[in-house]
């Protein structure tokens, strides 16, 4: 047995494990989990139910007139678009945590590590949201929707409630922009070292064409 464990915990293969964010996929969905049903215990379902907003008194302030740890029930996607398609929403949710899967797997070679990390996070969002709406249903936990509890307010309105499902997505896709600008960035400077950007796009082709033809 000892033998067993000594050949699966080498150091390269937990460097290959550490490499795959599998391991902080699982502990951000387990987080999310989590947080998510201590919100329920604290606040109770009756009061998610009919959302928990900063003016009453049912909230924790993080920082005041800013940031506040409340409870809600949302029946919708994000700030509560499509409330009631709870089926269209599944859907949306199965299909996009199938896909980013999919995708992870397939390119994952592929993929430097901003992508792995990003796509990590979008599939641990996808996935958490997707618990909530397959099976959270009134039969079973007597509420149906996706347990939000972060809550932001700007000028005394209410900006977004969120949990940590929805954080992981919009820190992913924000990951994958910040890359796809580097590599756009990267990309032009090394075209200008090539004095691309001397020709117009006309010249620069009949440029490419010559060259061609010298090769031929």
């Amino acid at each position: 047995m000892k033998e067993f464990f000594k050949k699966i915990f080498t150091k390269e293969n937990l460097k290959k494990f550490f490499s795959t964010y599998i391991w902080l996929m699982v502990v951000l969905f387990v987080i999310d989990i989590v947080t998510k049903w201590v919100i329920v215990k604290h606040f109770g379902v009756e009061t998610m139910n009919h959302g928990v907003r900063h003016e009453d008194k049912e909230v924790i302030t993080i920082i005041k007139n800013f940031c506040y740890i409340g409870g809600s029930i949302n029946n919708g996607a994000a700030f509560s678009m499509l409330a009631g398609n709870r089926i269209l929403l599944l859907m949306i949710s199965l299909v996009m945590s199938a896909g980013f899967i999919f995708f992870y797997i397939k390119e994952f070679k592929k993929l430097n590590t901003m992508y792995r990390v990003a796509l990590a996070l979008m599939i641990t969002g996808a996935v958490g949201n997707l618990i909530d709406r397959a099976f959270y249903w009134p039969s079973t936990t007597g509420f149906d929707g996706v347990i939000d509890w972060i809550l932001f307010v700007f000028w005394g309105y209410e900006f977004a409630m969120f949990n940590i499902a929805d954080s992981c997505l919009v820190i992913g896709i924000i990951l994958i922009l910040i890359e796809m600008l580097i590599e756009g960035i990267n990309e032009a400077k090394k075209k200008a070292k090539r004095g691309e950007y001397k020709y117009s796009p006309e010249e620069l082709e009949k440029q490419k064409k010559d060259e061609a033809n010298k090769g031929e």
